[in-house]
């Protein structure tokens, strides 16, 4: 049976390589850490950074800005956007509905709120700790 695909975004800044907000492809999960296929190559990270669906979002992801960044520009305020198709920052604006992408000119909406996500990705921890459970019994 063929594994299912599953995508991931990092809670936290927890690599240099993977930013927050941009959803990475999951090559490994176990209860413990995550392997992200990040810029062609593995990026493993603690499972507890991150947010793991079983599904990649269509959705601009909301990024709080750090304090002190140089990126994205302090004019964008408190937040800005990653384009759920590029990965791309942009400025979010008022609570718009929707986004254009200035990268790849494809149009979102935005998740202001994604509580919804936690549903399928409760589902995916479960799932993850069963297979972990399993195979300890077998050794």
């Amino acid at each position: 049976m063929p594994e299912r695909e599953q995508w991931a975004r990092t809670r936290v800044r927890s690599s240099r390589h993977a930013r927050r907000g941009a959803w990475y492809r999951v090559i490994l999960a176990t209860p413990h850490e995550g392997t992200l296929l990040v810029n062609h190559q593995p990026l493993t990270v603690p499972r507890t950074f991150l947010q793991i669906l079983p599904f990649r979002p269509q959705m601009w992801s909301v990024v709080a800005r750090l304090r002190n960044a140089p990126h994205p520009p302090l004019v964008w305020g408190a937040t800005y956007g990653v384009c759920p198709s590029c990965s791309a920052r942009a400025p979010l604006g008022q609570h718009a509905l929707n986004l254009r992408c200035p990268r790849c000119n494809a149009v979102f909406p935005v998740a202001w709120s994604d509580s919804a996500w936690c549903a399928f990705e409760g589902v995916e921890t479960i799932a993850a700790e069963r297979v972990a459970r399993d195979q300890a019994t077998r050794r």
